[in-house]
């Protein structure tokens, strides 16, 4: 019986302490990555909402050639003047 109650003063006062110790060295990285994923979720979020405008690069897109045919046609007239 003795050697039952020193099993368990070993088990309370070694063996519990060590496995929290241990506990708390893990949870630490845990608790890093998890910040460092809500980082990069929230930018994740960012970044899709400025792609939203996405779709109104295409008539963007056709002014510009537009006008750049234009501005082209603007300075052939320009070199004629000239």
């Amino acid at each position: 019986m003795t050697l039952w109650w020193i099993g368990n003063a070993l088990f309370f006062f070694v063996v519990i302490p060590v496995v929290l110790v241990l506990l708390h060295r893990l949870w630490l990285p845990v608790k890093q990555i998890r910040d460092e994923a809500r980082a990069i979720l929230a930018g994740g979020v960012t970044i899709a909402s400025q792609l939203d405008n996405i779709p109104s690069l295409v008539p963007t897109m056709e002014s510009v050639k537009k006008i750049g045919a234009g501005v082209g046609q603007y300075g052939a007239a320009l070199d004629k003047i000239l």
